[in-house]
């Protein structure tokens, strides 16, 4: 289960006691979102707090509204505090949340206010496509919950968040100076997965690595590197093919089967240990200098940043297809990660709705980006590098390309109802690094896991 999944269970329980204080307080109050209002927000990012306090001073100048964020971290202190809050109705106007999750709860639970009358037309259609329908409760996610879940007392169409940040796994980050080092060009990515396998072999030695992961949690490996690589590989339909219910062309198959031995080809150049590190430690040693490639997602630009790696030394870009694949080409649509929320206690409904508003405006999205180097939901199309900088706005490149070579890693229409991303996690581990399958085998160990899920799938 990931943090966000046992962040929103831990929530759960409070949320629903939250409700009746919440209820009881009277909230949802209107106000008039005028000059002279002040709004408090919470958030569980530290660097989004500093860039938001930032885009307050100018919204303030703007509308005379003042807004005070502040931090809350790390993420169970955040959950403990709102929790509090919501049974003592201490809660602030605005909330960020994790998008599609953590706001159906709150939302649910009554502490987050429906924000589908507000979100419309040209708000709705400045957002990335991918993500402007994050934040709506949805029938299908109605059903697919737990009887006992708080998400069972929403309604399908209420917009519970406005997506805030939105990124995209399966980026690739390479050293420059390493790179440089290796008589490599540190300013062009690798065309093809085979010109990326002899940049790692240029830049592995005999004592580190070329490339980290934090393979500790199985699923990064499978879900950030294989999953795009067979997509392109096969195509769309042939990748779907793989997770068919009673399928004769699973993993096994000569097309499961070659994805495989393309994805193990990295095994002479993983960094050692890679297997026992987890996320943040395999970022920490790439900004270390301890390897010369990393992969994780948009937001890990962020993270190096923070932990002393200036993006202007990083080369970024998506995970390159192989050259005897379907497709030459790759895109990756962009996940919301975050989003912002009206709390149901606030009595400044109007003030907080127009500072989300303007907050996820080409104007404030650009500028908390661009200071906290986390993507916005806000599609900022031409005004990109202006907006953003040369670094952010050449990683945003990559959310856009033809629909048919666009890798969708939301897209969960193909798989069985349970679908436990750590099993195939695990056995692509054993076949790279460990070594402890090869790709035949593999091949079938995975059938048996997607066979096994269908035959539980409800």
């Amino acid at each position: 289960m990931t943090t966000v999944g046992k962040r929103v269970l831990g929530l759960a329980a409070a949320l629903v006691m939250g409700l009746a204080a919440c209820s009881s307080g009277g909230g949802g109050g209107g106000g008039q979102g005028q000059a002279g209002q002040s709004l408090r927000m919470w958030t569980f990012k530290k660097s989004h707090a500093d860039a938001l306090n930032k885009a307050a001073a100018q919204f303030k100048a703007k509308t005379g509204i003042s807004v005070t964020v502040e931090a809350v971290t790390p993420d169970d202190v955040f959950v403990s505090k709102v929790q509090s809050a919501a049974q003592t109705n201490g809660l602030p106007d605005v909330l960020e949340v994790h998008a599609s999750g953590e706001d159906f709860e709150m939302g649910s639970s009554g502490l987050l206010q429906d924000l589908a009358a507000d979100v419309t037309g040209d708000w709705k259609q400045r957002l990335l496509p991918s993500t402007r329908e994050s934040g709506v409760l949805t029938q299908k996610k109605i059903d697919s919950v737990a009887a006992d879940s708080p998400i069972k007392n929403g309604k399908a169409g209420q917009r519970f968040s406005v997506p805030f940040t939105a990124g995209a796994f399966g980026i690739v980050y390479a050293n420059k100076d390493k790179l440089r080092a290796a008589g490599l060009d540190p300013d062009t990515p690798p065309k093809s997965w085979e010109e990326f396998l002899k940049a790692l072999e240029a830049t592995t030695g005999k004592s580190q690595g070329g490339l980290s992961l934090g393979l500790k949690i199985s699923q990064t490996g499978f879900n950030w590197i294989y999953q795009p690589l067979a997509f392109a590989y096969l195509g769309k339909e042939r990748f779907h093919a793989l997770f068919g219910k009673g399928t004769t062309q699973g993993f096994a198959s000569p097309d499961g089967v070659k994805t495989l031995e393309t994805y193990a080809k990295l095994t002479p150049y993983w960094m050692p240990g890679t297997a026992t590190l987890g996320i943040d430690e395999a970022d920490i040693a790439f900004a270390q200098g301890k390897s010369a490639f990393d992969v994780g997602g948009t937001f890990t630009l962020a993270f190096l940043a923070q932990n002393g790696l200036s993006p202007d030394k990083v080369l970024a870009f998506p995970i390159p297809p192989s050259a005897e694949g379907t497709h030459k080409q790759i895109s990756m649509a962009p996940l919301a990660l975050t989003g912002l929320g009206v709390t149901a206690t606030t009595q400044n409904r109007e003030a907080a709705v127009k500072w989300i508003d303007w907050v996820t405006s080409p104007e404030g999205a650009g500028m908390v980006a661009k200071e906290s180097l986390d993507l916005p939901s806000t599609d900022l199309g031409t005004q990109a590098e202006a907006l953003l900088g040369k670094d952010l706005a050449a990683l945003q490149k990559y959310f856009t390309g033809p629909p048919e070579s666009t890798y969708e890693a939301a897209d969960d229409s193909f798989f069985p109802s349970d679908w436990d991303q750590v099993k195939p996690g695990d056995l692509t581990v054993r076949l790279t690094p460990l070594k402890e399958l090869d790709p035949q085998q593999a091949g079938t160990e995975l059938d048996k896991v997607v066979a096994s899920m269908w035959k539980s799938t409800k």
